[in-house]
């Protein structure tokens, strides 16, 4: 199995992380319209996100949430290198500052997709940080 994993400095209460990664409002701010992504489906422990990206979408099921500290995605379906794959966020406090993990787990290669999505997950977590710290 192969993994992607990135992690950043996020200087934003936890509280303000975690919202921007459990609700479509917040997910929109980093995957925004103006992209071309659209997201829908409900924000609960067992339901189903819905995110669409022109004609394709990925449908991601909701199995983990913490408050403020663990969420974790399992994806039902998409592209099929990441059917049966897990996105997950962490949030470790510091102090002022919390130290966001995410990690998308379970690929069965590293293929050329893989570090397509690589890339795009990294950019992916630049703009959390950017979108969290926004004044």
């Amino acid at each position: 199995m192969t993994n992607i994993n990135h992690q950043i400095t996020i200087k934003a209460p936890a509280q303000k992380i975690y919202e921007l990664i459990t609700t479509k409002t917040g997910i929109q701010k980093w995957l925004t319209k103006e992209d071309g992504w659209n997201i829908k489906g409900k924000e609960t422990i067992g339901s189903t996100l819905l995110f669409y990206f022109g004609e394709n979408h990925h449908e991601m099921k909701i199995s983990k949430l913490i408050p403020n500290t663990e969420v974790k995605w399992d994806c039902t379906v998409g592209h099929p290198e990441w059917i049966g794959t897990s996105v997950s966020f962490t949030i470790e406090s510091k102090g002022d500052k919390n130290i966001f993990h995410f990690a998308h787990t379970g690929w069965a290669n590293q293929t050329e997709f893989f570090e397509q999505c690589r890339q795009v997950w990294e950019r992916s977590v630049i703009d959390i940080k950017n979108a969290v710290e926004a004044k």
